[in-house]
């Protein structure tokens, strides 16, 4: 298989926020941590990823400072994971993808009654479609500003993958 080509000394910035985010592993782990999930089973669970791959992606995001592990237990150690600012600011990467995704990437019917996932303004309660910007008050959507709910469908797949 060709080797990649090492896009971190690029001055594009596309090229170099593809270096960390162009890999499918790093995109799915940081879609469980804006959901919430912070530990390392949850997430293997959730991802359907192999624990070794999730174990280097999280070494990754560590070492890039995207996320910082927590410990939660002594006996045996256990942590858990929290974006940093860093990691709550790539917020808007994946809202964007997953705008697209809606648009795009699904047959007609294929999610059942409506998107994959639907998202209220906490602050106000509107469904926000797939807006960046509330269509009830006015106010810029950010990390921890939506309440999500995923679709019948969706709820099964995950049923499905953590047991």
């Amino acid at each position: 298989m060709p080797r990649r080509a090492d896009l971190s000394d690029t001055f594009c910035p596309v090229g170099r926020s593809a270096e960390l985010l162009g890999d499918r592993a790093v995109l799915l782990i940081l879609r469980d941590l804006f959901f919430g999930r912070r530990r390392f089973e949850a997430i293997v669970a959730n991802t359907g990823l192999g624990p070794q791959l999730v174990s280097a992606r999280l070494k990754l995001l560590e070492k890039e400072g995207v996320v910082e592990r927590h410990a939660y237990q002594d006996k045996p150690p256990r942590h858990e994971y929290r974006l940093t600012d860093k990691g709550k600011d790539l917020f808007g990467v994946l809202y964007a993808m997953r705008g697209w995704a809606e648009r795009w990437a699904y047959a007609d019917g294929e999610t059942g009654d409506g998107p994959a996932m639907r998202y209220t303004h906490r602050a106000c309660g509107t469904d926000v479609g797939t807006a960046t910007v509330c269509p009830g008050c006015g106010a810029a959507l950010g990390y921890g500003d939506l309440k999500g709910e995923p679709s019948p469908a969706l709820k099964a797949e995950q049923a499905r993958r953590t047991g």
